[in-house]
C-alpha cells in the first residue's frame, strides 16, 4: 500500500476548518443536554419493527445502489455489512431515556435507494447503535457522530465512504488495501495508528493519504481523538 503524508498549504487550511467545526460538532454533541428534549421525530412505525424501553430495532428494504447518511449527537457506533437488499437498525441504550425509544429518532427516511437517518439519544443514556448496509460498491455513505466510539466495516461497507468524528475514537477494520481505492485519513489532534503489517503510528497532526488496489473513496475525519486501523479477523498484526 502506498501512503503520503504531504500536505500542501490549501489543502491544510481546507483540512483546519473541517476540523474546527468538527470539534464544535462534538462540544455540542456530548452536552448531557443533548436531545432532551428531542426534536420533532419523522420517524413512522411498520410492522415488524420492535420497541421496549431501552430497545429499537427496525429493517426496511434498501438497495445500496444510491446514498446513505446517517446523524448521531454521541454514543457508540457501529457500521457493518448487512444481507440481500435490507437496511437494519438496532438501537439499544445503557440507561433508559424519559421518552419512548422512538422519540430520539429525529429522521429515518429510507426509500429504495436513498437513506438518511439522524438520531437524537441523550449522552446520558449511552446509546449502542449498530447499523447493517447491504456491500456495494454503488453506495455513497456519510457517516457523522459527534462524540464517542465509531467502529467501521471497511470491506463489509462498500462504495465511496466519508466519515466524520467530532471527538473520540474510530476504529477501522480493514484488510490490507483491497478495499479502496483511495484512503485518506485526517485527525486534528491525537493520534493515527494502523496495526496492518508495515502499518505506521503519527501523533498530534495526522494527514495521510494512501493508495489502494480495490475500488471506491474512503475518507475518515477525526477533529480530536484517534483512527485506528485494525486488520480482518484472521490477518496477523
Amino acid at each position: 500500500m502506498r501512503q503520503s503524508v504531504r500536505l500542501p498549504v490549501r489543502r491544510l487550511a481546507i483540512f483546519c476548518g473541517i476540523v474546527l467545526c468538527a470539534m464544535g460538532v462534538a462540544a455540542r454533541a456530548d452536552n448531557n443536554n443533548c436531545g432532551e428534549p428531542p426534536e420533532t421525530s419523522h420517524y413512522v412505525a411498520q410492522s415488524g419493527d420492535t420497541e421496549d424501553a431501552q430497545h429499537l430495532a427496525l429493517e426496511r428494504t434498501f438497495t445500496g445502489h444510491g446514498r446513505l447518511e446517517l446523524n448521531m449527537c454521541s454514543g457508540e457506533l457501529r457500521i457493518e455489512r448487512g444481507h440481500g437488499d435490507k437496511l437494519k437498525l438496532r438501537i439499544e441504550t445503557g440507561a433508559a431515556p424519559s421518552l419512548k425509544m422512538r422519540a430520539y429518532v429525529k429522521t429515518l427516511d429510507v426509500t429504495g435507494d436513498h437513506a438518511t437517518i439522524s438520531l437524537e439519544f441523550p449522552h446520558r443514556t449511552h446509546p449502542v447503535v449498530v447499523l447493517e448496509l447491504p456491500s456495494s460498491t454503488a453506495l455513497t455513505s456519510e457517516i457523522n457522530l459527534g462524540a464517542g466510539k465509531l467502529y467501521f466495516d471497511v470491506e463489509g461497507v462498500q462504495g465511496n465512504r466519508e466519515v466524520n468524528l467530532g471527538a473520540g475514537e474510530a476504529n477501522l477494520t480493514m484488510p490490507g488495501d483491497r478495499n479502496y481505492a483511495s484512503f485518506e485519513a485526517n485527525v486534528g489532534m491525537g493520534s493515527f495508528h494502523d496495526h496492518r503489517p508495515g502499518g505506521v503510528s503519527s501523533h498530534f497532526i495526522i494527514s495521510r493519504q494512501y493508495q489502494g488496489k480495490g475500488e471506491g473513496t474512503l475518507e475518515v475525519n477525526v477533529g480530536a481523538g484517534s483512527i485506528e486501523i485494525n486488520p480482518a479477523k484472521g490477518e496477523t498484526i
